[in-house]
């Protein structure tokens, strides 16, 4: 890795080797991330808080989630800044990367044994800032070591992992909703190993000698204010990105409470469906992924992807909008997979060419990843109030249809993309 990353010059000598056992290793570790975010809050959180409070699992899952995004929003951008400015022989991002999963991991065994509420929202809580400051560093190995013009690859292997890890977790994680304790250790060791291997196999470069301007703390914490004023851009795609995933998310999030009480399923049966609508996904959203990095790479061009992405979205969740039915919801998940697919092949190369200042890559990914982690942890809670306070699943789907379309009417101002 680099000490002084570019968004456009990456050494020649560190292009070609290594690359693909880089790329190979960002996307096993992006698939057991994004496993954990896909399954936990989805599938595992949301049967284990209804086991505790059934009478108030919606609100309660709510509460839980709002109280982890207060650690998710700070965590990411902080360890993303402070991996920036890391010395030590195993590099600047390893270390980070490595604390993150192990805590972040064994703060998910916590929350399998949890029995009362304030036991799982802090034990989630802690899980959700220690994953996040792994996702930090994890999200900057593209702007690291990747040119520019290999992202749409890479941001193409990185979306199929990320939708991999919330189908797959999804799967897995319905396999043991008469086990949770289990099932969230399954995923903290899955965590724990997967960021170790991925470590070992594309180490860094010491950064001991690495000298860098003396911390203030007043510098610091400006540094995390990027002006939309100044980087217009990356205002744009930020509220770009926040709006399609917490759409997404506040719909997905709260799947098996839409089949239990939406579509009329029993919990047995909403937890045997769940994996049918995860795998219902894979087609399109495997062919779309495949399809779209390389080919925004071939055509220079990114935001046509996203906004035709954000776009089919709204279609999706239109469906069980007006459709009610179990046969809506498996339109929904053919749709959302082809479309968010589509979304997360492109969208992350379209970060990765408006950041502000490529010397704080981490720093500004982090804060990027605030427009990705905070919505996820977010739209439970945003769910819960739509559900509690605007009439129910199907005021929900609507307000999903409105903020998605808003993230695609959020990516027209960027100029710096085409």
């Amino acid at each position: 890795m680099t000490t002084t990353p570019t968004r456009a010059t990456v050494p020649a000598e560190r292009r070609l080797p290594g690359q693909r056992r880089l790329l190979t290793g960002l996307m096993a570790n992006s698939v057991t991330l994004y496993a954990i975010y896909g399954a936990v809050p989805a599938v595992l959180l949301a049967n284990l808080v209804a086991d505790i409070a059934p009478e108030s699992k919606s609100t309660s899952l709510g509460v839980i989630s709002a109280v982890g995004a207060v650690g998710a929003m700070l965590a990411n951008p902080i360890s993303g800044a402070l991996s920036d400015r890391t010395r030590s022989r195993y590099g600047r991002r390893a270390p980070w990367m490595a604390g993150g999963a192990l805590l972040g991991g064994l703060s998910l065994i916590a929350v399998g044994v949890g029995n009362n509420l304030l036991w799982v929202a802090v034990a989630w809580t802690l899980a959700q800032i220690f994953l996040n400051g792994l996702q930090a560093p994890l999200t900057a190995v593209i702007p690291d070591r990747v040119p520019e013009e290999r992202r749409g690859l890479f941001s193409s292997a990185a979306g199929l992992a990320q939708m991999l890890g919330a189908v797959v977790g999804t799967a897995v994680a319905a396999a043991f909703a008469n086990a949770l304790g289990l099932g969230f250790a399954v995923f903290g060791v899955l965590i724990i190993a997967g960021t170790a291997v991925f470590v070992l196999l594309n180490r860094e470069p010491s950064t001991v000698e690495v000298r860098h301007e003396p911390f203030r703390w007043k510098d610091f914490l400006r540094g995390f204010w990027i002006s939309p004023r100044a980087h217009p851009d990356f205002a744009w795609a930020f509220l770009g990105r926040f709006l399609l995933i917490l759409g997404y998310y506040a719909v997905s999030s709260y799947q098996l409470y839409v089949l239990d009480d939406y579509i009329g399923l029993t919990r047995d049966q909403a937890n045997d469906l769940m994996p049918l609508l995860s795998l219902a996904m894979l087609p399109g959203m495997i062919a779309m992924i495949v399809i779209s990095g390389p080919w925004s790479d071939r055509v220079g061009r990114r935001k046509p992807f996203v906004i035709a992405a954000s776009l089919g979205m709204a279609l999706s969740l239109f469906l069980p909008l007006v459709l009610h039915s179990e046969a809506s919801m498996f339109g929904y998940a053919i749709l959302t997979g082809a479309a968010f697919g589509m979304y997360m092949a492109v969208d992350t190369a379209l970060m990765t060419q408006v950041l502000p200042r490529p010397d704080d890559a981490a720093k500004d990914m982090g804060v990027l990843n605030i427009a990705n982690a905070l919505p996820q942890a977010l739209a439970p809670a945003v769910a819960a109030a739509v559900i509690a306070l605007l009439g129910g699943y199907r005021s929900l789907f609507a307000t999903a249809i409105v903020l998605v379309v808003l993230g695609a009417v959020s990516i027209l101002p960027i100029r710096g993309v085409r």
